[in-house]
């Protein structure tokens, strides 16, 4: 047994010099009977010249008097605190004073009793700890500290005021205290999902969302994410932005401009049908009443005349839902006929641009639905122009049909076209909302297309949505109920 216990000895003295902290050992009456070598960093005495010292030196001056009541508690005969972690100043030989954690373990050896002392020179994570705080501190939104399991740790004066909470009443609350009551179930699921693969997420990205502050009044917000990995686990700072001024300007400035839009579009309608009409009476002349030349001249009038109506006839549409909502008449509605009728009219243009449009549906299938007829058409005929429109020369469209389980009726708008990016497919249904590239290249349009056709399938109980890849063209969806469900 001899041998093991001197291997044991020397391994443990091995480990006592091998701590990355000071360690310091006493007996019961606070002498200093071991230091290893790290306590001549941390306390700038050498461990020989510990040894023999009461533990008090130590100790900052202030708190000598009171600390051999304090080291009784923990280890003296009737000593009733348990050990652990604590938070304390420490003293270098020099006077000066540190930051310290200093973990205490009571020893009994023949009898004896010693208490382990384990001191770790915090100071370099003070000041960082600090730094943090200030730059919490200064920043200009409400920003409040989150853990792993969504409990606040911090939060700064803005979170306070925003919110209206006492200063440092949050901390050790949910978060989901911040999050509306009706939001809350699902938001606790979003949270988990976040830590478990948390990313930095920028302000103004993702869904709208909203807040609501300690009087259980609500109000929209921008929210941005960004984890911080630490020593004790992850970490997420939140900050979120009141959006309440923006959103009501954004509101009134959509209203006037919806205003205008219905003002000037009522003006225009009636003298371009009237150049419509005359253009189509002019035409019907022979050719002994209007030369090769004029005639050519006419049709480039009437076609650009009838690309202006349309413009204005989709900003009245958006007027019109803005103010009284979309109105449509229901019947039996064949979409293949509805999908023939739009591809009819885009083959000259198609055709001029060398676009190869094909209808695919399974022969004899029953692509009925409830609906009405002019607005589908109009669906159709904004997807089909999309497409043709963004496909370049020698590309093809595909439009295909096809029943699908759940009693629906399913279209799909496929083009070989340049495609969109994520950012673009998410503004892609937005009002007045055009592509750079569509700007870059001047392709034809307003960006009232889409708008226009996600409303009219609103308004028969549809969906439609956007796939689309740089590169890989796109496809729009667009999936309405049968008539025979």
């Amino acid at each position: 047994m001899e041998p093991r216990a001197v291997g044991d000895a020397r391994l443990f003295a091995g480990v006592f010099e091998a701590s990355p902290d000071a360690i310091v050992v006493t007996d019961a009456g606070g002498t200093v009977v071991a230091a290893n070598a790290r306590c001549e960093a941390v306390f700038g005495l050498s461990a020989d010249a510990l040894v023999g010292r009461p533990v008090e030196t130590l100790v900052p001056e202030a708190a000598r008097a009171g600390h051999p009541a304090r080291r009784d508690r923990f280890s003296g005969p009737h000593a009733h605190r348990p050990m652990g972690l604590l938070q304390l100043a420490a003293a270098r030989a020099d006077g000066t004073e540190f930051p310290a954690e200093i973990s205490l373990a009571r020893i009994e050896v023949r009898g004896e009793t010693y208490v382990c002392a384990t001191v770790r020179d915090v100071t370099e994570r003070r000041r960082q700890e600090r730094q943090f705080r200030e730059l919490i501190e200064a920043a200009p939104d409400p920003t409040v500290i989150v853990d792993g399991s969504g409990v606040i740790v911090q939060g700064n004066r803005q979170v306070d005021r925003v919110f209206g909470y006492q200063p440092g009443e949050l901390v050790g609350s949910p978060i989901e205290h911040l999050v509306p009551e009706r939001f809350r179930h699902g938001h606790v699921a979003q949270r988990s999902g976040y830590v478990g693969a948390p990313v930095i997420r920028g302000m103004g990205q993702g869904r709208e969302l909203h807040a609501v502050r300690k009087d259980g009044s609500e109000f929209p917000v921008e929210i941005s994410l960004s984890p911080i990995e630490t020593d004790d686990g992850l970490l997420v700072a939140a900050a979120i932005r009141d959006v309440s001024e923006r959103r009501r300007i954004q509101q009134t400035a959509d209203r006037i401009r919806d205003e205008f839009l219905a003002t000037v579009s009522h003006e225009l309608r009636t003298p371009l049908t009237s150049i419509v009409g005359y253009a189509e009476l002019l035409g019907d002349l022979g050719e002994d009443e209007i030369g090769p030349q004029a005639r050519r001249m006419l049709q480039v009038i009437d076609r650009n005349a009838r690309r202006e109506l349309r413009l204005v006839n989709d900003l009245l549409t958006l007027a019109r839902l803005q103010e009284e909502g979309l109105h449509v008449e229901l019947a039996t509605v064949d979409l293949l006929d509805v999908v023939r009728a739009a591809v009819e009219d885009a083959r000259l243009a198609a055709r001029g641009r060398g676009i190869e449009v094909t209808v695919e549906a399974a022969p004899g299938a029953d692509l009925t639905v409830r609906g009405d007829p002019g607005r589908l058409g109009q669906v159709v005929g904004n997807l089909l122009g999309n497409a043709v429109k963004f496909t370049p020369p020698g590309g093809r469209v595909l439009l295909g049909l096809a029943a699908v389980p759940g009693g629906v009726i399913e279209l799909r708008v496929c083009d070989t076209g340049p495609g969109m990016g994520p950012e673009e497919v998410e503004q892609a249904f937005d009002r007045l909302y055009r592509a750079p590239a569509a700007v870059r290249d001047q392709v034809p349009g307003a960006g009232l297309g889409l708008s226009i056709a996600r409303a009219v399938v609103d308004a028969h109980g549809g969906t439609i949505e956007v796939g689309s890849e740089l590169g890989a063209g796109t496809t729009v969806t667009v999936r309405l109920a049968a008539a025979n469900r």
